[in-house]
């Protein structure tokens, strides 16, 4: 019988030495994972800022029945009116908006009685007695003209939407007010506190390892939630992300939910 040649046990050893080597770096690997452990940490950041723009809006309007150009005479000169007033309360004439005027009409119907001789009169026989009625009519004209003061001098403008009982006495009366205090540098500010609340979120991480003599390897996961936009002091949360307009002072807050790898 002849013996198997040398290059035959060659192909042996190496094959048995790759399979060694394969089950060393599986348990290795195994090792590794064994030791290796997922933690989940949720960091914040907020900081208070002051509006920098308010936007306020509001409407002058007057209304009558079935005659409207007496409306628009009275309406006329609110313009130079509403511009004086705002002016002297420190705002400039070209940070108003004004629109133009516009008219809407409501038809109001209502059932009268009335005599069989009326035009429109109609007879309704209800338990053998004889109703008659006829519809009336008539329209209600609303004039109106709309303004909006959009400046940076946020105290002046809250101050003048306070002071409106001047144009009270003008027989100008302000409807449909709304106010909007905001804040227009957020790009800036969310970068920033999504950095901070990042760096937060690594500090929590490490207070939870160290003490256990881990430490963190990698982050695994990251995940920006919304911002929340309150009132000063205010710290609720909404799914979908706060955005107030009406405070003067705000807390934005940034949340940062990340997961890190430690060994």
């Amino acid at each position: 019988m002849r013996p198997f040649p040398q290059a035959f046990w060659s192909v042996v050893v190496i094959g048995f030495t790759f399979v060694v080597l394969a089950l060393i770096g599986i348990r290795g690997v195994q090792a590794v994972r064994a030791k290796t452990y997922i933690i989940g940490v949720t960091g914040s950041a907020v900081k208070t800022i002051r509006s920098d723009l308010a936007v306020w809006s509001f409407t002058v309007a007057y209304s009558g029945y079935d005659e409207y150009k007496s409306l628009y005479a009275k309406l006329k000169p609110v313009p130079q009116a509403v511009e004086a007033f705002l002016k002297a309360q420190g705002l400039d004439l070209e940070e108003v908006q004004v629109a133009a005027s516009q008219v809407t009409q409501n038809v109001e119907s209502r059932e009268v009685d009335c005599k069989p001789v009326d035009d429109g009169c109609r007879t309704v026989v209800k338990d053998k007695i004889p109703l008659r009625h006829k519809t009336v009519s008539r329209t209600l004209y609303t004039v109106s003209r709309g303004f909006t003061v959009s400046s940076d001098k946020v105290d002046l403008v809250i101050k003048a939407s306070n002071a409106v009982d001047a144009l009270f006495d003008k027989d100008i009366v302000i409807g449909d007010s709304e106010l909007k205090l905001i804040y227009t540098k957020l790009a800036e500010l969310r970068l920033e506190l999504v950095k901070a609340a990042s760096e937060d979120a690594f500090k929590r991480a490490q207070l939870i390892a160290q003490p256990v003599g881990r430490r963190i390897t990698m982050i695994e996961d990251g995940r920006l939630g919304v911002f929340q936009i309150n009132a000063k002091n205010d710290p609720s949360i909404s799914d979908v992300g706060n955005f107030d307009t009406t405070s003067l002072e705000k807390d934005v807050r940034a949340i940062v939910n990340a997961t890190y790898r430690i060994e």
